[in-house]
């Protein structure tokens, strides 16, 4: 009985060292989230206004552009957004899924995929797929020269050739604290609806007759709008990529401080079963010994 209890009492005492590292993991997720959470309003507001230009651009002008215009045939280029770490709960998990979806559902299509993140590859390599990049150096507080690179990367391999039909993100939305939604959303070609639907979620509340309405502003384009598309659309794409990286950054922290809570719950949940079990063969151990001795008087 001695030695059962000393077992017990040495698997409360790690337990107790795990529920500590769970505590901290959470508590830091909590930070990281709120800090990437603040980034990832704020930036909504300026994709939006980027949204509004290129409206206004594309309404009724017969604009034409490499990166508009609808290719009937090739392949889809997946930019698939996983995390480095693990221990992010559901997270990974549902990215993963999301991209066996859109697979299942576009059965009739090649893809090839660029990965982000240490855990995409994974997935990408789970599932089959062609991996044509990877990226998994990133850092945390995700620069805007480490988006450009990868998105000059995949505009390029779209507009070099007719390869590729279409590209698409496999990512999650933030929506708000402990809720995501995985999803595979297409950025090339460039739809205003499609970008719309990247900047904003349904908890923000807007409306979409800002880019609806006839009366949308009238610019006036020099030298002319398709040079003005040249520039503004990777820009565009770029402020789009960014968005979606801080999206799933946000999710990322959102899962793993979900889960980290839900490890630190399970771990004194066990604490308290332990305990009880230690006490109980305490005490088993000190009846023993009060009738072994009571039984040693006795004989005598």
């Amino acid at each position: 009985m001695a030695l059962q209890a000393k077992h017990i009492k040495e698997k409360i005492k790690a337990v107790g060292n795990i529920k500590k590292i769970t505590k901290t993991m959470e508590m830091v997720s909590v930070s990281k989230m709120r800090r990437a959470v603040a980034k990832t309003t704020s930036s909504r507001e300026f994709g939006r206004f980027a949204l509004e230009l290129l409206v206004n651009l594309g309404k009724d002008r017969g604009v034409e552009h490499p990166l508009i215009a609808t290719r009937e045939t090739g392949k889809t280029l997946m930019v698939v957004v996983a995390s480095n770490k693990g221990l992010a709960g559901g997270y990974n998990i549902n990215i993963d899924k999301a991209v066996r979806t859109y697979k299942s559902r576009h059965n009739d299509s090649d893809v090839d995929v660029i990965t982000i993140g240490k855990q995409s590859e994974k997935i990408a390599r789970r599932q089959g797929l062609n991996i044509v990049a990877s990226f998994t150096d990133f850092s945390e507080s995700l620069r805007g020269d480490e988006v450009r690179i990868m998105v000059n990367m995949f505009i390029d391999k779209y507009s070099e050739n007719d390869e590729y039909k279409n590209v698409v993100v496999a990512y999650t939305q933030f929506i708000k604290p402990a809720e995501y939604r995985p999803t595979v959303r297409q950025i090339i070609p460039v739809h205003p609806k499609v970008i719309r639907n990247i900047i904003e979620t349904p908890e923000d509340g807007r409306s979409d007759e800002r880019f609806e309405k006839d009366s949308l502003k009238e610019y006036l384009f020099e030298p002319n709008p398709e040079e003005v598309l040249d520039v503004t659309l990777p820009s565009l794409l770029l402020s789009v990529m960014f968005q979606i990286l801080l999206e799933s950054t946000a999710s990322e922290h959102s899962s793993r401080m979900v889960a980290m809570k839900a490890a630190t719950d399970n771990a004194g949940e066990l604490q308290d079963e332990l305990s009880l079990s230690y006490n109980k063969a305490r005490q088993a151990a000190i009846t023993q010994e009060i009738a072994e001795i009571v039984g040693g008087s006795i004989g005598s």
